[in-house]
């Protein structure tokens, strides 16, 4: 980047100039801003936000209402309440303002009303629910008390998740399905598609790291997303040091990255073997990068970041069965010190991070509140962004 000064200029203004200059480099590529950035961020050890705790929900020692298992998404209506997407027991579970149960919503089955994998939850204005169900290859449309309104059927599997993007318009995205890639494709598919409320693609976009191998182009494409105020669409990949802004047409915006602690190289490329009794599939070792992304009314972008690598005990065991993850041997964590949140702008300039002192494992915002969750131990965190 060229910087251009203007004389005569303040000591202290060309001081902030060098410093924004020092936090990042951006350059152009293919007509897309790319930004390179640089440790700490503008804000270094003057954040301009801070996180105030404001409650836990759920917990291995909670009674039966709040008592989650894997659960994969929250949102707020316009009265305070939050649903909770408790995918292991296939139902909502809403809750009011404080915490406390209401009611349940669906239960395990196929038919309206009814979760099989249900794996992400948006609201409209009008407090309606869309569930995407994996499993069922659908997105049910339910009221605020669980009555079905409709339903937006798939002809194909995919997993990952969903936003409104206007009314009868979605985005959906998350990883690309191995069995999509298992005859080697000459061309890698798209990562996300704009669908409408019959279901049918209005575009696809949004490009592929080709890493020349079926199992790991399916491992670590996989990504987080959400959109902001304006229904821009943002993206975090998990595996990848990638951060992106699409508008709501799917033209692309810019593309971020950040210094890690650690490398994002393929480990291990895992294992895909057929035979007749099926096909058996290892998932490659990679480091993970990033766990979830939420974008506040300010336009600024929040990222779930592993700050180093856990190791095996720190892990602990877990097993998936149908998509749905349970844990088999506890995590034995001496020192919390593994997630940070990362605040971007709407330009994708890191402003600076949070630590935190938790397992992060999704994120989302509505006003100034900033839910995460950890599936481990079955636990959301409420907390209240405040400006400084």
């Amino acid at each position: 980047m060229k910087w251009r000064f203007r004389f005569p200029i303040l000591f202290l203004g060309m001081a902030m100039i060098l410093s924004m200059a020092a936090a990042q480099k951006v350059e152009t590529v293919n007509g897309v801003q790319i930004v390179h950035n640089e440790k700490a961020g503008q804000w270094r050890d003057n954040p301009t936000v801070k996180l105030e705790l404001v409650r836990t929900i759920g917990g291995l020692d909670a009674d039966e209402n709040l008592s989650f298992n894997a659960p994969y998404d929250i949102v707020l209506d316009s009265a305070g309440n939050m649903y909770i997407l408790d995918t292991g027991n296939n139902r909502i579970q809403k809750l009011d303002p404080q915490g406390k149960f209401i009611k349940t919503i669906g239960r395990q089955g196929q038919g309206p009303g009814e979760f099989q994998g249900a794996f992400s939850l948006d609201i409209d204005e009008q407090d309606n629910l869309f569930v995407f169900e994996v499993r069922n290859m659908r997105i049910q449309v339910l009221s605020s008390e669980g009555r079905s309104l409709s339903t937006v059927k798939f002809d194909a599997f995919s997993m990952g998740q969903i936003r409104r993007l206007k009314p009868g318009l979605f985005v959906k995205g998350g990883s690309i399905n191995i069995r999509s890639l298992m005859d080697r494709p000459r061309k890698l598919p798209k990562l996300l598609e704009i669908v409408d409320r019959d279901g049918r693609a209005k575009k696809a976009f949004g490009e592929a790291t080709d890493y020349k191998d079926a199992n790991v182009n399916s491992h670590a494409n996989s990504f987080s997303l959400d959109t902001d105020a304006e229904k821009n669409i943002c993206l975090s990949f998990w595996y990848q040091n990638r951060i992106e802004k699409y508008a709501s047409d799917g033209t692309p915006l810019w593309r971020a990255d950040r210094v890690l602690n650690y490398g994002t190289e393929v480990i291990d490329k895992g294992i895909i073997e057929r035979s007749e009794q099926g096909t058996s599939i290892q998932a490659p070792t990679m480091n993970m990068v990033s766990t979830g992304i939420a974008a506040d009314g300010k336009g600024r972008i929040w990222v779930n970041t592993l700050r180093r690598q856990m190791s095996r005990e720190e892990q602990g065991a877990r097993l998936s069965i149908g998509g749905i993850t349970r844990t088999v041997a506890e995590p034995k964590i001496e020192k919390m010190d593994v997630y940070k949140l990362e605040i971007y702008s709407p330009d994708g300039i890191l402003l600076g991070e949070i630590p935190l002192n938790h397992h992060a494992h999704g994120l989302r915002i509505f006003g100034d509140n900033l839910f995460i969750w950890e599936r481990n131990n079955t636990t959301y965190y409420q907390y209240k962004i405040i400006e400084k």
